[in-house]
């Protein structure tokens, strides 16, 4: 069973289990379903950008754009490769109704592709069909350690293009990528191209920080530890010596022993004093 049979066999049962109709669905369909979002949650890991994915996904589980993201997150997560998932997942498939075992139909039409569904005798269930190149990435592209770093801030990112409702947008993110790099999926950036797609997402974090300030102010101060401290390290100083020069650029009226002391506009003031070159979007 690959990765994208694992998403769809979740997806599907969520689907199914959304249905008014099908309210009396048995214990062991939501028991099975509940289990597989648990234990894919526990794979990707609690707070990673996998687990961002999956709620959206299994939020809106008709989704195809999200159903895509998914199968991405899962492929990189090699979820297919644990068999206690593969168990688990078989045996929800096994518990879905036969009623809901879809046999899919690919059909032309003038102007648009879609496939048919067929959903039993006389449910038709159709959707648009997006056209997709296979995810087959091999040595000429990023591996599993770059994929996770991306992956890292390819969260960062989402969470600060949040809209109102607070949620991710990871299909913006993805279709940064998508557009600057000209590949389908992130999964299949050239290996030789990873520098620069780490610089691009570090510099769009930085582009998007100030929409942290008011609704994340921790995140907001945490974005200026990070560079202030990437910035010494890069200067070979240790805390003392950055401690003294932070008290020395800010004007302190005390010697500073923490970074914590100081405040939003201080630690923006103090990292921008530390980036090297003028004129330029900093990377963070």
């Amino acid at each position: 069973m690959h990765a994208d049979e694992i998403v769809d066999t979740l997806l599907r049962a969520g689907i199914y289990l959304k249905k008014p109709i099908l309210d009396v669905a048995t214990e062991s369909v939501k028991d099975l379903y509940r289990a597989a979002k648990y234990y894919l949650r526990r794979k990707f890991g609690q707070d990673s950008a996998g687990a961002k994915v999956l709620d959206l996904a299994v939020e809106k589980p008709e989704s195809v754009m999200r159903k895509g993201l998914l199968v991405e997150e899962a492929t990189v997560a090699k979820v297919d490769a644990d068999p206690d998932l593969v168990r688990l997942i078989e045996e929800l498939a096994a518990a879905l109704p036969a009623s809901v075992v879809i046999t899919p139909q690919s059909v032309r039409v003038n102007g648009h592709h879609n496939r048919v569904q067929v959903a039993a005798r006389d449910i038709i269930h159709t959707e648009r069909h997006v056209q997709r190149n296979v995810i087959a990435p091999d040595d000429r592209h990023i591996d599993g350690v770059q994929k996770r770093q991306l992956g890292a801030i390819i969260a960062d990112v989402a969470d600060r293009l949040a809209g109102e409702d607070g949620r991710p947008r990871f299909g913006a993110v993805h279709k940064m990528l998508q557009q600057k790099f000209k590949v389908s999926a992130f999964a299949l950036l050239p290996r030789e191209r990873f520098d620069a797609a780490l610089s691009f997402l570090k510099q769009q974090r930085a582009i998007h920080r100030s929409r942290l300030r008011a609704r994340n102010p921790g995140a907001y101060a945490h974005d200026f530890f990070r560079l202030i401290h990437a910035r010494a390290a890069e200067r070979g100083w240790d805390k003392a010596e950055l401690h003294d020069y932070a008290a020395k650029e800010l004007a302190l009226k005390r010697p500073l022993s923490s970074l914590r002391d100081l405040g939003a506009q201080q630690l923006k003031q103090l990292a921008a004093a530390m980036r090297p070159g003028s004129g330029q979007v900093e990377a963070g």
